[in-house]
């Protein structure tokens, strides 16, 4: 819980415009690290790549582990602003970095990893997130936390797009991790074929893209990317699209022939494709491949990750690839069991196998240098610190260092 001194210096109420008001908090703008994972995988491209961040090299073992929140359970990826790291499993949780200490917590129909957005109305940034009801904007800040109701006055900003009843499933990521830019949140809003641009202040659309009008359900997401201007987004069976961010246009649209397009990250050299055999890459004028490799994979979920002129990704069977981003040619291969969402920094490659352990590569020769099996499953992808890893734990969220 805050302090006296904390709470009187964060937590200042004032009410601003909008629909019924709104509550914003006082305190100054979040603070910033370069070792920041604002968002799932990274960045708005979705490289999981952060060239400050740096990890451990060989075994490591459990910095700390908060499990005092009871009713907290997630799979999602965390994300990191500042000295907080920001926890979503229904609810959000917010803990300090070199502690694990809990600052804030409330409860919440979230599940997917939040994205931050500065927005204009209020002195916190937003984090949105998905659920299986829609799209919500949460407080960076916390609110005020009501004690013994696991809540907090202010704490949840807005609800945007979706059904606002959440479904109960058996997921454990039922939702697509929404992304920002630039003041803007892009979201695949669950339950609709709908790609939606919000406001960061109020969850209002911008504009909205839906795939099939006649049919409610029948589009699979992929997570959206964003590069200079444009939102890429791969989804189930066989389209990768291209939209202007400025008002959903589509610059281009291609069938694949390939099964499940399901990942999409732009990159100087076009954009890397995901799918269920293999892996493409796509000019990023007009989508065209420039080159596509055939992995006779079998992966039904996961995604690259990009840096320095490399794609990692498994093929969803039993190998973790290495390939050059220019020519797609394999540049190291190693056993590995089922798809993930991998994340690269310092030389290392980290990939979650099985949602059950975490497998950390050395990027240059597919070494594999150490694996961590935690007692509780699903684990996270995780994200990338200063020397440290993050992750989601099903009932508690873990700093690993190394041993």
């Amino acid at each position: 819980m805050p302090s006296r001194r904390q709470f009187a210096a964060g937590v200042g109420i004032a009410l601003v415009g909008g629909t019924g008001g709104a509550l914003a908090t006082a305190n100054a703008a979040s603070a910033t690290s370069v070792f920041d994972w604002p968002m799932s995988q990274y960045d708005p491209a979705g490289t999981g790549y952060n060239p400050e961040a740096s990890g451990p090299r060989e075994d490591v073992r459990v910095a700390w582990s908060h499990e005092s929140t009871e009713w907290f359970r997630g799979a999602a990826p965390p994300v990191r602003l500042g000295e907080t790291i920001y926890a979503i499993g229904d609810g959000l949780v917010a803990l300090d970095v070199d502690s694990g200490e809990r600052r804030f917590a409330h409860r919440g129909p979230y599940t997917s990893s939040p994205a931050r957005a500065r927005a204009s109305a209020y002195r916190t940034d937003t984090l949105a997130v998905t659920a299986t009801g829609g799209v919500y904007g949460l407080n960076a800040g916390g609110g005020i936390e009501v004690p013994g109701l696991d809540r907090a006055i202010g704490g949840q900003r807005w609800e945007g797009p979706g059904r606002n009843s959440p479904v109960e499933t058996v997921d454990h990521r039922p939702s697509v991790d929404p992304v920002t830019a630039d003041g803007t949140i892009y979201a695949a809003v669950s339950g609709t074929n709908a790609i939606v641009a919000l406001e960061a202040d109020d969850g209002s659309e911008r504009w909205r893209v839906t795939h099939h009008e006649d049919d409610a359900v029948s589009v699979s997401y992929g997570r959206p990317a964003v590069a200079d201007g444009t939102l890429y987004v791969a989804n189930w069976p066989h389209q990768v699209t291209a939209y202007d961010v400025a008002d959903g246009t589509i610059r281009w649209q291609r069938e694949r022939e390939d099964q499940m397009q399901l990942s999409s990250t732009p990159t100087d050299e076009g954009v890397v494709v995901t799918s269920r055999n293999g892996v493409a890459l796509l000019a990023t004028d007009d989508g065209d491949p420039v080159w596509q490799t055939d992995l006779e994979g079998n992966a039904v979920d996961g995604t690259s990750a990009v840096a320095d002129g490399v794609v990692y990704l498994s093929d969803g069977r039993e190998t973790f690839y290495a390939l050059d981003l220019e020519t797609g040619e394999e540049l190291w291969s190693a056993p590995f069991d089922g798809e993930t969402t991998p994340v690269v920094a310092d030389g290392m490659v980290y990939a979650v196998e099985g949602d059950r352990a975490l497998i950390g590569f050395d990027a240059e020769t597919g070494e594999q240098r150490f694996r961590y099996e935690p007692t509780q499953v699903p684990l996270s992808p995780p994200i990338v610190g200063d020397d440290i890893l993050f992750a989601v734990n099903r009932h508690r969220i873990v700093a690993l260092e190394e041993r």
